[in-house]
């Protein structure tokens, strides 16, 4: 959970990274939970004011069913024809009409008649580099919109699957937002005991999220409170009383958890290559390294869960783990990986040992097809555990027993007389074991 401060940042950086990257159907969407009141609308309205733009929020729990996507209308066409066409709600009708002012401004026409219609916007701009977007951006030539949609999952279900639409597909009625429309989304906590009346994210919805859990924090309420003239004696009681600035429960906070998946790993990736891109937009005190640093932790984190967050960031600041390909394109001592194996880490020889296990339950068996490949292999493989420390080697043999090939058979079955005769003691097989895999 961080403040709103930090959040406030951490939102700024997801959301523009969409236009630091020229990757295609990936949009990152800041999702924002937290509890009520801690003023998750008035953060974004701020990030919005700091780039020059404007932020129109959609009070998702007001909203009844149509009304965000528009009412049906008809009317009859150049040849008579009676038709159908939906009334879009009032802001996509600001922000089409701005979309046309950018584009005839930039000395550029297409025939009225064919602009918005159908799946392509021939107004979008969508052709512009990262660079351009950026420079759009900065030099005030165009001003975002953030589209900020909040408490979405306190809607009628009807309501609901319209707003996640909009989410996620960026588009509406078949209209699609351009590039400089940004879009965030913010919720109460849900959970299974939770105090709120929500609707339920599936998992395959959030993790076309990044969530960002948001907690109330007494400073920056106070900074506000101060400046917006509220009574020094609440002043002065919420000072010396942090507590009492709102209720807390357990029930009131989001305790779900996030976790990693391969469109999450494709969303850290325009992260992290987009932050030098962006440092125009932050000031010299959040481009300090040791700030970035910690904001872009967080935000891997609320992507992929902090334990891998952690995993990752770790292994940027050691010496990685060897591949086991490479092991095993070595000679018989392994000359080349050997020097490497030495140097790693405890922790890294135990992660090589694992990337080891794994290509023998896979291939080893292939292997023994050639007696001379099979014979190398083994001698590889004696080299490699002689280059662990006693504890690793344990380990890396008691693993080896409880591990398979695909067809079942148990690799300690394979590669018994691969470990020297102390380890194998230390595993405790039994006689009636020992005999068998020695008769096998």
């Amino acid at each position: 959970m961080i403040n709103i401060e930090t959040a406030k940042r951490l939102i700024k950086r997801a959301m523009l990274a969409n236009i630091a990257t020229s990757k295609k159907d990936l949009a990152i969407t800041p999702l924002v939970s937290g509890k009520h009141g801690i003023g998750k609308s008035q953060m974004i309205k701020s990030i919005a004011g700091e780039l020059g733009g404007v932020c129109i929020t959609i009070e998702g729990g007001t909203l009844k069913e149509g009304e965000i996507t528009g009412i049906p209308y008809q009317f009859k066409d150049e040849s008579g024809l009676i038709k159908f066409r939906f009334l879009p709600y009032y802001a996509v009708e600001r922000i089409q009409a701005e979309e046309k002012r950018i584009f005839l401004a930039s000395g550029k026409t297409v025939p009225e008649d064919t602009a918005l219609i159908g799946d392509q916007n021939l107004y979008a701009l969508n052709d512009l580099t990262p660079e351009e977007k950026i420079d759009a951006l900065k030099s005030h030539k165009i001003k975002p919109v953030i589209i900020f949609i909040d408490e979405i999952n306190r809607t009628e279900n009807t309501v609901y699957k319209e707003l996640m639409n909009i989410l996620l597909t960026r588009s509406v009625n078949g209209y699609h937002f351009p590039w400089w429309v940004f879009f965030v989304g913010a919720m109460n906590p849900s959970t299974q005991t939770s105090l709120y009346s929500t609707n339920e994210m599936d998992p395959a919805q959030l993790d076309r999220f990044i969530k960002i859990k948001v907690e109330e924090s007494s400073g920056p309420w106070l900074s506000f409170a101060k400046t917006s003239g509220i009574d020094e004696t609440i002043v002065s009681f919420i000072k010396e009383n942090p507590k009492c600035l709102s209720e807390s429960s357990k029930d009131l906070e989001d305790e779900e958890k996030p976790s990693p998946s391969p469109r999450g790993w494709d969303m850290v990736d325009t992260l992290l290559k987009s932050e030098p891109l962006l440092r125009c937009f932050f000031t010299a005190a959040e481009d300090d390294k040791t700030l970035v640093d910690k904001d872009l932790k967080a935000l891997v984190s609320a992507k992929l869960g902090s334990a891998i967050s952690a995993m990752y960031f770790a292994s940027l600041a050691s010496a990685h783990a060897v591949n086991p390909e490479d092991i095993f394109s070595d000679d018989e001592k392994l000359s080349k990986t050997g020097p490497k194996i030495k140097k790693l880490s405890p922790a890294k020889k135990a992660h090589t040992c694992d990337l080891v296990l794994a290509n023998l339950k896979d291939n080893i068996e292939y292997v023994m097809l050639d007696k001379n490949a099979f014979g190398k292999a083994k001698k590889q493989l004696a080299a490699f555990v002689k280059m662990l420390d006693s504890s690793t080697q344990l380990l890396f043999a008691q693993k080896m027993v409880s591990t398979n090939t695909d067809s079942g058979t148990p690799l300690i079955n394979i590669l018994y007389d691969v470990f020297a005769d102390d380890v194998i003691k230390m595993l405790n097989l039994s006689e009636e074991t020992k005999k068998a895999i020695l008769k096998s």
